[in-house]
């Protein structure tokens, strides 16, 4: 997605869109799903076990199957464990960092661009902003810090802005006009029919699954429904976005136990700083907002 947003801030206006973005998607989940899957899962599942494997990757995440399930699965092979450990994480650090250059390109041209600010000045304030946060995430990891990283920008943002940018597309922008950038100069022609699917069955798909993950019942959805109408309230997972919020499952609700901050100090601290970094965000744009409607009335 990186790539994606910071190469397209530098196409010309003839030039493909539909082929490029495809062949990322396609060959980013070539990769990552087909590649990793028939290649990672059924060995960590011949040396490890099925019940290891899927309780490593339970709730969708990859995490614990990266850095914790594959570092006890090279243990088991003598004299090649470091090699394969210093190849496995070699890569994954390649992957995190050239990501990152990607992902930061479109912050340091929103620097550039609206505030004037050099590329090296730019750079060097994006670094620092990554290294806080990053070390923020490492120093309280035990915590719970990086869970709630990867919660709140990973998935549940992600949700979000997926959400926003098809309604964006289609109804503010407009589905017609963004229909004619997508195939304008374009070397494959775009099925028709993805123009009504981005239009009215994304926006919708995406909002159930929102919704639903608002919501989430502790039990089966049909049971929640009958609980609800039968008077005995409405119980939400702890996985749910309302039950991560409110902590639910959580023994008790205190910051500081013995004088020490508890998980749930932790999770608090980590999403009041998100809360923090996205209000800044946001203001930065809104600055350059302002400036835009200013020099357009000059």
């Amino acid at each position: 997605m990186g790539s994606i947003h910071c190469y397209a801030a530098y196409i010309k206006e003839k030039e493909d869109i539909a082929l490029n973005a495809s062949s990322a998607g396609w060959m980013n989940e070539f990769v990552e799903v087909v590649l990793g899957g028939s290649i990672l899962i059924p060995i960590s599942t011949a040396y490890l076990g099925l019940a290891a494997v899927q309780a490593s990757t339970a709730g969708g995440s990859g995490f614990s199957l990266g850095f914790l399930t594959l570092p006890t699965l090279f243990n088991n092979w003598g004299w090649f464990a470091p090699i394969a450990g210093a190849m496995w994480f070699g890569l994954l650090f390649f992957a995190g960092i050239t990501s990152s250059l990607a992902m930061g390109q479109p912050i340091l041209s929103f620097f550039t661009d609206e505030f004037k600010v050099t590329r090296i000045k730019g750079a060097i304030l994006f670094g620092l902003a990554t290294f806080v946060l990053g070390f923020v995430c490492v120093w309280l990891y035990p915590g719970g810090s990086f869970d709630e990283f990867d919660f709140w920008t990973g998935t549940f943002s992600l949700v979000v802005f997926a959400l926003l940018e098809s309604i964006v597309f289609s109804y503010i922008f407009g589905i017609d006009k963004g229909w004619k950038e997508l195939n304008q100069g374009s070397d494959i022609n775009v099925p028709i029919i993805f123009k009504y699917i981005i239009k009215y069955i994304t926006p919708f798909f995406i909002g159930i699954i929102f919704i639903g993950a608002m919501v989430k019942p502790d039990t089966n959805w049909g049971i929640a429904i009958s609980n609800l109408f039968s008077g005995n309230g409405w119980q939400f997972a702890k996985d749910s976005v309302i039950g991560v919020i409110f902590h639910v499952g959580a023994e008790k609700y205190n910051w500081f136990e013995n004088s020490m901050p508890t998980e749930i100090f932790v999770k608090d601290f980590t999403r009041i700083l998100l809360m923090f970094t996205f209000m800044l965000i946001a203001y930065l744009v809104h600055i350059s907002w302002k400036k835009k409607q200013t020099y357009t009335k000059e």
